[in-house]
């Protein structure tokens, strides 16, 4: 079959599309011809060999960790071969390829006119913001939710499903265009912190001091932008390091706050996915159901999978809007 492998870590270069031995399934897995291969953040990470220790897959190695397709060969579990099937992976899934092997208990079934572009948008991005919103700020209707990186996978899943929950959205981006685009995705306000009065403007926008709950995948140094923005028994929900680990002392700045006994948690969902997969399964089930519903609306784009390399350097870049997809064709 052919697949995107890599022998060596480094950029977008070391993405080499060529022919690999066809995986075959193990008990209680399923071969699944690939349709959609998302690309993720973490697959540029993994692409780079900056993975803490213990978590890089060993080379050569077919990145991926999501995806839709068919079920190819069912291998005597409970699917049947022609299932549309999505899935959320461990780390070294290997879906960038024609076929991928898949735990059977992992994979949803999807409905037979299941569109599998829409579908392979949920697993990673939608299951992060849900997980955030539901599970760990626990967010409840009417309060304020302040979203960065709004116009992005995970951002965009977040608006879509907090206006579900309905919260109010303050959406940061550092593009004019991308600005104007969360406002289109559902956001109530949104800003551009490459603006300096930014913060300024959220104030007089929602008050001083309204901010219930944070959605920061940026980190660095925003966090204390976050404290002063942020309510009183407000929520910091970290998932990511974009900006690095700043340059400030993070229980200085949340004790010049300690009045307001702000909350700051961390989110990454392979520790939900490893130790309460049924937390999982059960977000992933509604989540589908909402997209039966219309409920939800993926935005993405599209790419054959012969291109990774262009779509890991447009996902670097910050020019996708949405999820980017990787499509066997």
């Amino acid at each position: 079959m052919k697949a995107i492998q890599i022998t060596k870590n480094g950029g977008a270069e070391v993405l080499e599309y060529k022919e690999v031995q066809l995986p075959i399934p193990q008990k209680g897995q399923v071969l699944i011809k690939v349709h959609a291969a998302p690309v993720n953040f973490i697959d540029t990470v993994l692409r780079e060999g900056n993975m803490p220790p213990g978590m890089m897959p060993e080379l050569p190695f077919i990145p991926g960790v999501e995806g839709t397709g068919i079920v190819e060969d069912p291998n005597g579990t409970h699917l049947n071969k022609g299932d549309k099937v999505a899935f959320l992976g461990v780390i070294g899934s290997s879906v960038y390829a024609e076929y991928a092997l898949v735990d059977a208990h992992k994979l949803v079934v999807l409905d037979k006119e299941a569109n599998l572009q829409e579908a392979a948008v949920l697993p990673v991005n939608y299951f992060t913001a849900y997980h955030m919103l539901k599970n760990v700020a626990k967010v409840e209707e009417g309060k304020t939710a302040l979203i960065y990186a709004a116009s992005g996978g995970v951002g965009t899943a977040l608006i879509q499903i907090a206006k579900i929950f309905n919260i109010k959205v303050v959406a940061l981006e550092r593009r004019d265009e991308k600005v104007e685009n969360a406002l289109n995705l559902g956001a109530d306000y949104a800003f551009n912190t490459s603006y300096e009065n930014w913060m300024t403007q959220v104030k007089e926008a929602v008050g001083e001091n309204s901010i219930n709950y944070v959605f920061n995948p940026v980190a660095g140094d925003s966090i204390k932008n976050d404290l002063e923005l942020l309510a009183p028994l407000g929520h910091i929900v970290i998932f990511g390091f974009l900006a690095g680990l700043g340059k400030f002392n993070l229980m200085e700045e949340a004790v010049k706050n300690f009045s307001k006994a702000p909350t700051i948690s961390f989110s990454e969902i392979y520790a939900t996915y490893y130790n309460n997969y049924p937390l999982v399964e059960s977000a992933m089930k509604e989540l589908y159901q909402w997209l039966n519903e219309g409920k939800i609306k993926p935005i993405y784009e599209t790419m054959p999978l012969t291109e990774a390399k262009a779509a890991h350097k447009r996902l670097e870049k910050g020019l996708v809007r949405g999820k980017l997809l990787l499509i066997n064709e």
